[in-house]
């Protein structure tokens, strides 16, 4: 069983070193899930895959060691924030840059690429594809709100 754990934790690696290693930012944080996911693997297989009882002491013993379980358990909450955190940045640096090429971002991601002069992206600037409130021209109708209501 230890033979078939280790050899779906170095395929779980092997996908996960692909995917870093790839151009494409969704790629990439698939690949640091992979290699998450064959770390908790690792620290099951470590801690043993032997049939034994739990640690409740109504069961005769050997009990089994529950350090491992409560690891994997915190690995899979830090790990399931650190993606949806990773994701946010994918999806924002998509809206500001238009495209999902790691190699091609280089600095154009901090500056503003409408300014001659090279300057910094304003921080307060949603992206390109959604204007600020205060271009709108005034002559333009109001939106009408939701509901009906003028």
């Amino acid at each position: 069983m230890e033979t078939l754990f280790a050899v779906i934790i170095g395929l779980l690696v092997a996908a996960g070193v692909f995917l870093v290693l790839s151009r494409v930012i969704v790629r990439v944080v698939l690949g640091l899930t992979f290699i998450s996911y064959a770390a908790n693997l690792a620290i099951l297989t470590v801690a043993g895959l032997r049939e034994v009882s739990p640690p409740l002491l109504t069961l005769p013993g050997p009990y089994m060691d529950p350090l491992p379980q409560a690891l994997i358990l915190t690995a899979i909450v830090i790990g399931f924030a650190t993606t949806a955190l990773l994701l946010t940045v994918a999806l924002r640096a998509y809206q500001v840059a238009g495209h999902d090429d790691v190699e091609a971002f280089g600095d154009n991601l901090a500056r503003d690429p409408d300014a001659h002069d090279g300057s910094f992206a304003d921080p307060e600037h949603q992206s390109p594809d959604r204007p600020d409130v205060e271009d709108m021209q005034d002559d333009e109708p109001a939106p009408a709100p939701a509901g009906g209501r003028p």
